[in-house]
C-alpha cells in the first residue's frame, strides 16, 4: 500500500508543462513521459517588448496559405483574414479596451495597435467542429512542422532558448 501511494506521489509531482523563452518569445508545451516536450502554442510579442521581425520563419495556415515574416503587416494579414471570415474560418474584431484590431486566422492570432504588430499566437486548435493545426517552418519554402511542434523543430527555428521552465498542471 504504501509502494503505491509513494509511485502515485512521485506521477503526480512529475513536471508535465514546460514553457520555453527566448527575446519575445514565449512557447508552450507537455512534457511527454520521455522527457521530450511538444509546443502546443507559441506567443511572440508582448505589450512591453512587441514583435519586431527578428524572428525569420513562415508559417502554414490549414487551408494552405503560407504567411511569410517578411510581411506580418496589417495590410497584409486583413485581406486573408476577411475572406476567412466568409466561412467562419477567421474573425476581425477590435478590441475597445486595448484599443487593438485583433485578427484570427485558423489558429493563429494577430493583435495589431497603431498599425503596429503587438502580438502573435500560433497555436491548434480544436473545437466540436472545427480542427486547425497550423504548421511552422524556417522559410516559405522549408520544411513545415505541425502544432504541437517538438523542441527540437522549435529550436531550429528560433534558436537555443534563453530559459525553460518546467512545472506540473492537473
Amino acid at each position: 500500500m504504501f509502494a503505491m501511494c509513494l509511485l502515485f506521489a512521485m506521477g503526480c509531482t512529475t513536471p508535465n508543462l514546460r514553457v520555453l523563452y527566448k527575446d519575445n518569445i514565449k512557447a508552450t508545451g507537455a512534457i511527454r513521459n520521455n522527457g521530450n516536450a511538444f509546443y502546443y502554442s507559441v506567443c511572440i510579442g508582448t505589450d512591453i517588448f512587441p514583435y519586431d521581425g527578428r524572428q525569420t520563419f513562415a508559417i502554414r495556415l490549414p487551408s494552405g496559405t503560407i504567411l511569410s515574416s517578411d510581411d506580418f503587416s496589417e495590410q497584409a494579414i486583413r485581406p486573408i483574414a476577411l475572406k476567412l471570415s466568409e466561412t467562419g474560418d477567421g474573425t476581425v474584431r477590435y478590441n475597445p479596451e486595448r484599443g487593438s484590431q485583433i485578427y484570427f486566422l485558423e489558429g493563429v492570432g494577430f493583435e495589431y495597435k497603431d498599425d503596429q504588430l503587438i502580438t502573435m499566437k500560433i497555436s491548434f486548435h480544436l473545437s466540436h467542429t472545427k480542427k486547425y493545426i497550423p504548421e511552422i517552418s524556417t522559410t516559405a519554402s522549408g520544411t513545415f512542422f505541425p502544432f504541437p511542434v517538438s523542441e527540437k523543430h522549435l529550436k531550429e527555428i528560433f534558436g537555443p532558448p534563453d530559459k525553460t521552465n518546467d512545472s506540473r498542471i492537473w
